[in-house]
């Protein structure tokens, strides 16, 4: 994915010496640092939550209820026409 141009966009470094300004961050930079780091650390915490989740006793009854109370809330949330 090299659409930047800068011949060492590629470093792990956080800035881009000798192209926009020095003062841009690396792609590879951006692509650790920002999106997999945070997605990361995200589903980590999420994990005990889930399973926690999973672990509580369902609080409406039956599959006919859980069917009529996820109708309810579906339908709910269209606005009148």
């Amino acid at each position: 994915m090299d659409f930047s141009g800068c011949l060492n966009d590629e470093s792990i470094g956080p800035t881009v010496q000798g192209c926009r300004g020095n003062f841009d961050f690396t792609i590879k930079f951006e692509k650790i640092f920002l999106d997999l780091i945070p997605t990361v650390v995200f589903i980590a915490i999420c994990l005990p939550r889930i399973v926690i989740l999973a672990r509580r006793p369902a609080i409406v009854g039956g599959a006919a209820l859980r069917r009529a109370k996820s109708v309810g809330l579906y339908a709910g949330n269209y606005p009148p026409d």
